[in-house]
């Protein structure tokens, strides 16, 4: 259910399970490892940090909806990759190459996980927030979507068949509201008390807003932003935890903010009991299923 032929092929092709559960955590990995690198690139966080990699970890092999393997892994890659080439054409409105790649990047990403087309419009949002947004990048943030498509098309009328088009657009026209008496409170208190750590980091940030410079604020607010996207996205489409693995990446970076700007005691106590708190939960998760 929610997966696109590629993806369905892809999966297919990984019959042994150690081979489905190796690759979904070197998925997990390489999210991590890009959540990381983009914090120290793009200074999220103005000091060396390991934070962003191991928090967005605890958060992804602590929850066992996202074993062994989901198309949002890829998803989140895409995301990072994106959001890099968003950010690094800041304040630059002849950045084409840039926003062709954001909607290449897009369009390959959706082959797998559709869904991923519907944070295009935030993108969009992003470049006319970063003063990076023209008629010129947004055209050619569709020309990089439509080349993928126009290959894809190309690829079904050669074999005369069209289900690589109709199934995820099937996907993406197929909107379910979340059932909330589906999920068991321990499913819900993970999830509050994530959502809760990045609410408090995202009014630390509002609050100490002159100890980061305007980039890196603005920074943080669309981190923040696609966070809420996300979480929107998760009551409108199912699979829905898919759509918390792709809310964890920007999440990650503001707890991992908080946890490293506020350096009192009691913050790392309380990110010691959080790492116990989420583990817990995924222990008695595990052994009522």
């Amino acid at each position: 259910m929610g997966a696109t032929p590629l993806w369905n092929a892809v999966c297919l092709a990984l019959s042994r399970r150690e081979l489905i559960y190796g690759f979904g955590f070197l998925l997990t990995l390489a999210g991590a490892f890009l959540v990381y690198r983009a914090n120290y690139v793009l200074s999220f966080i103005h000091e060396k940090t390991l934070l962003p990699f191991w928090i967005y970890l605890l958060l992804e092999c602590t929850n066992p909806d996202f074993f062994p393997i989901k198309a949002s892994g890829v998803g989140v890659i895409c995301l990072v990759l994106v959001i890099y080439q968003l950010f690094v054409s800041y304040h630059n409105p002849e950045a084409r190459d840039r926003a062709f790649n954001v909607g290449w990047i897009v369009g390959l990403g959706s082959l797998l996980w559709v869904y991923l087309l519907c944070f295009l419009p935030l993108f969009w949002i992003g470049m006319y927030k970063f003063r990076s947004l023209s008629w010129r990048t947004f055209l050619a943030t569709l020309i990089g979507v439509a080349a993928v498509y126009w290959l894809v098309l190309a690829w079904c009328v050669w074999a005369g068949d069209y289900g690589l088009l109709l199934v995820p657009l099937q996907l993406l026209s197929a909107v379910r509201f979340f059932s909330f008496e589906s999920a068991s409170w321990l499913y819900w208190l993970g999830i509050g008390y994530t959502i809760l750590l990045t609410v408090v980091a995202s009014m630390n940030i509002f609050s100490h807003e002159h100890d980061d410079n305007l980039r890196s604020r603005q920074y943080l607010s669309f981190l923040m932003l696609i966070g809420l996207w996300s979480l929107l996205l998760f009551f409108l489409y199912e699979p829905s935890e898919e759509f918390l693995a792709v809310m964890w990446a920007p999440a990650s970076v503001l707890i991992a903010h908080l946890f490293a700007v506020v350096k009192k005691r009691y913050m790392i106590w309380i990110y010691h009991l959080s790492v116990v708190f989420y583990y817990l939960i995924f222990a008695i998760r595990v052994w009522n299923f």
